[in-house]
């Protein structure tokens, strides 16, 4: 027999990959269940049944001890979704798109502006500092001199009217960049501002402006608002990001109808 080999049939590399092959349809078992941690059961949308998980692929509950005193959480936690949506199919059969149905659609969480319920907390530094905060409260930090100044700049909308001025920006002190330009709305109250994330947005120097195409100019006055006047929350984060994310669908009619 050659060396390695176990007997005239099987060698040290067969077995080798025997092993490997036990051990990848382990790994695509975990996954599969991993994968069930958030999210199931599944929900009719019709009937608002569930769907039976079966018990080979779901996996067993976990404690997660979250950072910096924010406590525990335990998935999967068999809790449904209890948001009140506003939204209609537009079709009888199931599974067909939905429409939004509130006053303001950009508000109603429904496709390009779904989010998720994240944590009603700031996100922090690992020192567990607030993570994103205006400008002129962060320390160290300030606009490079090379770049347009946007502060006092008008922000206009899709239909290029103006939705209002940027009072300062808010730098993410971990990554070292902008993320959100801070608005005084056209006509609102003294001191009340609202977030706009800088990807949004479409710096025009010369003009001193800068271009949202998200929304229209009269649809910054209803971006959701902070509860805090410097200091973001994930919460908060997902449902302004939603905001002008639903805009590139809904801000004006002609944007849900076909392009030809």
């Amino acid at each position: 027999m050659g060396i390695g080999a176990i007997t005239a049939e099987i060698d040290f590399t067969q077995v080798l990959l025997y092993a490997f092959w036990l051990f990848f349809a382990y790994l695509i078992f975990y996954l599969q269940k991993e994968s069930r941690r958030e999210g199931y059961p599944l929900e009719a949308d019709e009937t608002g049944k569930l769907e039976d998980p079966g018990f080979v692929y779901m996996p067993q509950p976990k404690t997660f001890r979250l950072p910096h005193g924010h406590g525990e959480v335990q998935k999967p936690d068999g809790k449904r979704e209890t948001r009140e949506l506003k939204l209609r199919p537009l079709q009888v059969w199931g599974g067909a798109p939905k429409e939004p149905t509130g006053d303001n659609p950009l508000l109603d969480g429904v496709g390009p502006g779904a989010y998720a319920e994240r944590a009603d907390h700031p996100d922090v530094t690992f020192e567990g500092k607030v993570k994103i905060v205006p400008i002129r409260i962060a320390e160290g930090f300030g606009l490079s001199a090379n770049d347009p100044d946007p502060i006092g700049m008008d922000v206009v909308g899709c239909d290029n009217k103006v939705g209002g001025k940027i009072t300062d920006a808010w730098v993410d002190k971990s990554e070292h960049l902008l993320r959100y330009y801070e608005v005084a709305p056209t006509g609102a109250k003294d001191g009340d501002r609202v977030l706009l994330p800088v990807p949004f947005a479409v710096v025009r120097g010369r003009r001193r402006q800068i271009y949202v195409h998200a929304i229209t100019g009269a649809q910054f006055a209803d971006v959701p608002r902070t509860k805090q006047p410097e200091q973001v929350t994930l919460l908060e984060e997902e449902k302004i990001c939603g905001y002008y994310g639903a805009g590139l669908l809904y801000a004006t009619p002609q944007r849900t109808e076909p392009l030809f």
